[in-house]
């Protein structure tokens, strides 16, 4: 799996999406990124089970909506941002708020064990997210994104130093399985719920499809790196 050079192509490729998918959960799109997105080459997905139907759906939903998405747009899909993540404008209040917590809580509530558990999972690598930049609790899903990006860069290091990558691995895997997947479905299925326009819709399936993805490969390559 890990043989001439795909051990860290993969694992670049592997931390730039969840570093894309952090950022469009985190903040609105702006002129800058819109044109980035717009540059974005996204691939063929030719396989037939769930992540890959799902990659497939969210690329094409995705491509589409950058094809019709100019810069005079911003605004709109700034309201679409607001009113899916935040409620905003929405008498009903209900929204997919991008937080471990809410769909975690019994009482469904913003904070608590998880924004607690990734504060000190950032601080213990010495990091700490810029408030005046991202003005949200620890536990949000772009962050938690970026956080696996983080270890993603870590195994990268490791590997250049020729130390074995197993136990970072197996923390990435314990990391998407315990803190993860054990609530981000049911946050994308309501991002789908409630997206009026195909962007977040896109966005949603496509973090679906990477995160079931990102099992498999995480399970095969502790095993691997296990043996090794």
């Amino acid at each position: 799996m890990f043989e001439n050079g795909g051990f860290r192509a993969l694992t670049e490729s592997r931390s730039a999406l969840y570093r894309l998918l952090s950022g469009l959960y985190l903040t609105e799109v702006g002129a800058e990124q819109l044109a980035a997105l717009k540059g974005l080459s996204f691939p063929d997905v030719a396989g037939s089970g769930d992540a890959d139907m799902d990659l497939r759906q969210g690329y094409a939903l995705l491509s589409d909506a950058l094809r019709e998405t100019e810069k005079e747009d911003l605004d709109e899909l700034a309201a679409e941002y607001a009113r899916i993540f935040l409620a905003a404008g929405e008498a009903s209040g209900k929204a997919a708020f991008p937080y471990a917590s809410v769909y975690l809580d019994r009482k469904h509530c913003v904070g608590g064990d998880m924004d607690a558990k990734m504060r000190a999972l950032y601080l213990a690598r010495g990091l700490e997210p810029d408030p005046a930049a991202f003005r949200t609790m620890h536990d949000h899903i772009g962050l938690m994104l970026e956080y696996m990006a983080v270890l993603c860069g870590e195994q990268l290091a490791a590997a250049d130093g020729g130390r074995t990558p197993v136990a970072l691995l197996r923390e990435q895997r314990a990391f998407l399985r315990e803190d993860l997947q054990s609530w981000v479905y049911a946050f994308t299925a309501d991002v789908i719920k409630y997206a009026r326009m195909r962007f977040y819709s896109g966005v949603a399936f496509i973090t679906n499809g990477f995160l079931k993805k990102e099992s498999e490969f995480l399970k095969e390559a502790v095993e691997e790196w296990a043996t090794a």
